[in-house]
């Protein structure tokens, strides 16, 4: 399949889950900075143990699917709990910056994986060449929204 599919495809379903979730950003961004140090210190050792249980995969790689299932799996827990948004636009810019972060960090694993025509070569390298750009970006907006963020101060009991 075709990469620029498949990573719009990423993308989209990245982009609605985290925005139907209302999930902030500062937490997930941060989730797959840890997600994609996990993956680049353990695909190797986690793959074959997966493959020692039985699973075999040609196409894709095996190794693939683990990098970005390692890369994903932080972030993907945190979706289910935590601080959320409650106005709009914060949350529409947290909910493309985790789909540009978590395909930034997807870009090692799946341009290994899937075949690049033109088209696909083209975007694909544009994504490599701006993906340093992106992560820094993406990286300082998850410090700051966590910064921003306001706990609320426990109710005094009277």
């Amino acid at each position: 399949m075709n990469i620029v599919i498949v990573l719009g495809i990423i993308i989209a379903v990245l982009f609605a889950v985290t925005y139907f979730t209302r999930r902030r950003f500062g937490v997930l961004g941060l989730a797959l900075c840890a997600g994609y140090l996990l993956s680049t210190m353990w695909t190797g050792d986690v793959t074959p143990w997966i493959e020692g249980a039985g699973v075999e995969l040609v196409a894709p790689p095996l190794s693939s699917l683990v990098a970005v299932g390692l890369v994903l799996l932080p972030a993907v827990l945190l979706l289910f709990s935590g601080p959320t948004y409650h106005k709009k636009l914060p949350r529409l810019l947290g909910a493309v910056l985790f789909a540009l972060l978590a395909a930034a960090f997807m870009l090692g694993p799946l341009g290994n994986s899937l075949s690049l025509d033109a088209m696909g070569t083209k975007v694909y390298q544009q994504l490599v060449d701006n993906k340093n750009v992106i992560i820094t970006v993406a990286i300082a907006y998850a410090l700051y929204d966590l910064l921003i963020l306001k706990t609320p101060k426990p109710k005094d009991k009277k």
